[in-house]
């Protein structure tokens, strides 16, 4: 449920992972999209989508941290969209200053605050076809973390919660695939490109 996205039990794996990623156990959660809300969202965006045009992101949870009271831009957020099969959803960013990954079939980048994921997800009915040609794309943008955010463990914290708060939309949106329900399985790549070919 988007409910559980960012709210697993403290002393979980999960929990603990969601405590490392802001860099404070004190922090506040604001659910800003309900199952049926992201699926509805998400349909109806999915069938006004047009190539070209940068998709509206919808988004589901934010943690931002209590104390000492947080800017209005320091929040971990994690949003979804869909995007070009030909022309993905660019991250705006220099191609070395992040670092590429297949994950299962899906693919993406993680650089020191944005990590992204592109998602094979089969819709049923009417929008089955229209699915299978544009991918899922969910973004996870940690603009409150201080600590050391360059290095392999800093990215790997934040791809690890990005596919444990996909793996629950892909869920409520209703991927008859299930894209995401196997445990992760990463394999790192020098750029996208090569991470995007891994996953055909």
């Amino acid at each position: 449920m988007i409910s559980e996205m960012c709210s697993h039990p403290r002393t979980s794996v999960a929990g603990k992972l969601v405590q490392e990623l802001p860099g404070t156990e004190q922090y506040e959660i604001n659910i800003r999209s309900t199952d049926e809300g992201l699926k509805e969202k998400m349909n109806e965006h999915l069938r006004d989508w047009q190539p070209g045009v940068l998709a509206f992101k919808i988004q589901t949870c934010a943690i931002s941290p209590e104390y000492p009271k947080a800017s209005e831009g320091n929040i971990l957020r994690t949003d979804f969209s869909w995007t070009s099969r030909e022309n993905p959803d660019p991250s705006g960013r220099p191609a070395d200053t992040h670092s590429s990954y297949n994950l299962n079939g899906a693919y993406g980048a993680s650089d020191e605050t944005l990590t992204k994921l592109h998602i094979e997800c089969d819709l049923p009915g009417e929008l089955g076809q229209l699915s299978q040609r544009t991918p899922l794309v969910t973004h996870s943008s940690n603009t409150v973390y201080v600590g050391p955010r360059v290095g392999q463990d800093a990215w790997l914290r934040q791809i690890h919660f990005l596919h444990l708060t996909a793996r629950k939309a892909t869920d409520a949106v209703g991927c008859e695939n299930e894209p995401l329900k196997k445990n992760p399985v990463m394999k790192v790549y020098r750029n996208a490109e090569r991470a995007a070919e891994a996953s055909k």
